[in-house]
């Protein structure tokens, strides 16, 4: 249906999730416009208006790209539910290995902690008086 320059359409919520829709609509914004409104537990309603003033074929258009956004992002939802056990474990055995590694400081591999004249040979020019 178009309403002022806009395109209203229902988003079925046994299909798509809220985290789904909110991320394709987030890649979109650059430009379109989103309003949503649940209608209820199963239903979305979605407005969508372009940034721009374009026909309704190329608001037709955007709401195309709008669903294949949604189907990638629901594709990036799904895939993170099925690995956030192994990413959380990857993470916390990072910041153990991190918190238990021993650290000298007083050691300096690579020199950061000298002075350039002792680093580079440099030496200090000394002052002379009256000549």
């Amino acid at each position: 249906m178009k309403e002022n320059n806009s395109l209203v359409f229902t988003l079925s919520l046994e299909n798509y999730s809220l985290e789904g829709v909110y991320q394709a609509a987030y890649a979109m914004l650059d430009r379109l416009y989103f309003y949503f409104d649940k209608k209820n537990a199963k239903s979305l309603l979605v407005e969508i208006k372009p940034k721009l003033n374009i026909p309704l074929r190329s608001l037709e258009t955007l709401k195309g790209e709008f669903l294949n956004e949604l189907l990638s992002s629901e594709l990036r939802v799904m895939v993170a539910r099925r690995t956030r056990k192994i990413r959380e474990a990857l993470i916390a055995q990072a910041l153990i290995g991190a918190s238990t590694e021993k650290i000298n400081y007083t050691e300096d591999p690579l020199g950061i902690a000298l002075p350039w004249e002792e680093k580079y040979g440099g030496e200090k020019k000394s002052k002379k008086i009256g000549h």
